[in-house]
């Protein structure tokens, strides 16, 4: 699990265990998980359903009808994100829908619990979803259907641009889940046009230079200059930990430590330390040893996740160097 822990005005350090990706908030003293749903999630689909109706209402707008098999169909087929507290309740939602071939996916249903708005969770939700879609479809234009201007800044910050509703997907069965909106009617009347929602679609192909399928499969490229420091002991008149010992049960993590990986993709982040120096004596704890760690990543993790679960793991003191983009065949 990678956790990435945020305070609600600000990010902090973060913390790291094996098993299902996920991202952690801490608000309010309470730890927040944002993850990819599983069939054990629908017992939350009620609330789900619910709070996204009552949403609608609250700001006056249109939303198509959800129910609950949908939502519960979503989690089964690995295509929702949820977020979660440490004790189970249910913070926020969304998902993904895959049309024409492939050739489309929509971005859809983000809501937030009402107090645990305005954390940051909306937006590691949003990000979450928009990731997997290009993971998983890299062909794809994603598009999204909003009324609201956070959701629209939010579209804008990941690349999407506002288009006319005949740049998104044609398909019937899609439109068909329009009719449960309370504004089908100026959707009708204007010919599938345009309506109250706005169209927003991000162009794989237009934000890439038309590379799509190639950039996908590059990686990123991070050096990271390591020096460990001699540790005192909190056991009394025991030695402690020299640098030695410390750089080396540091760089057994680097080794060891595998970044989840979902579904059958590769693996998202290689780490390797190609340098190792000391200046350590036998009985010399006043020394220091220094490493050099390379880690290759692609879009599946942004750097900041992976130097945060770095931190949270590591005893030495590390600079990060280098950012350059180099072929996934390299």
């Amino acid at each position: 699990m990678v956790f990435i822990r945020f305070s609600k005005h600000r990010p902090k350090q973060a913390s790291t265990l094996k098993g299902a990706c996920k991202i952690e908030f801490i608000m309010d003293n309470q730890m927040i998980f944002v993850r990819i749903a599983t069939e054990e999630d629908i017992r939350y689909a009620h609330e789900i359903v619910n709070e996204t109706a009552a949403s609608a209402v609250a700001r006056g707008s249109g939303i198509s009808n959800r129910t609950v098999e949908s939502i519960a169909e979503k989690m089964k087929g690995g295509k929702a994100v949820v977020a979660v507290t440490g004790t189970g309740e249910w913070v926020g939602f969304a998902y993904f829908e895959v049309w024409q071939n492939n050739s489309f996916v929509a971005n859809s249903g983000l809501i937030v619990a009402p107090r645990f708005r305005h954390a940051g969770v909306a937006r590691a939700i949003k990000e979450r979803i928009f990731r997997m879609s290009r993971s998983r479809y890299p062909g794809a234009k994603i598009f999204s259907i909003t009324s609201g201007a956070a959701m629209m800044k939010l579209n804008t910050q990941l690349g999407f641009e506002p288009v006319s509703f005949a740049q998104i997907t044609q398909d019937e069965f899609f439109w068909e889940g329009c009719k449960s909106c309370v504004n089908y009617n100026i959707l009708e009347n204007k010919k599938r046009c345009n309506c109250l929602c706005t169209a927003m679609l991000f162009d794989p192909h237009k934000a890439e230079g038309g590379q799509s399928a190639k950039n996908i499969n590059r990686l990123q490229v991070m050096r990271l200059e390591c020096t460990a420091h001699p540790g005192a002991s909190l056991v009394p008149f025991a030695e402690g930990t020299n640098a030695l010992c410390t750089a080396l049960n540091d760089i057994r993590w680097f080794s060891e430590y595998v970044f989840p990986i979902e579904r059958d993709l590769p693996d998202p982040v290689r780490m390797q330390v190609t340098a190792i120096h000391t200046d350590i004596m036998t009985n010399n704890l006043a020394g220091q040893c220094s490493f050099t760690v390379e880690i290759r990543y692609d879009h599946s993790y942004t750097a900041k996740e992976i130097l945060n679960t770095v931190r949270n793991h590591i005893r030495s003191k590390f600079d990060v160097h280098d950012d350059i983009l180099v072929s996934n065949n390299c």
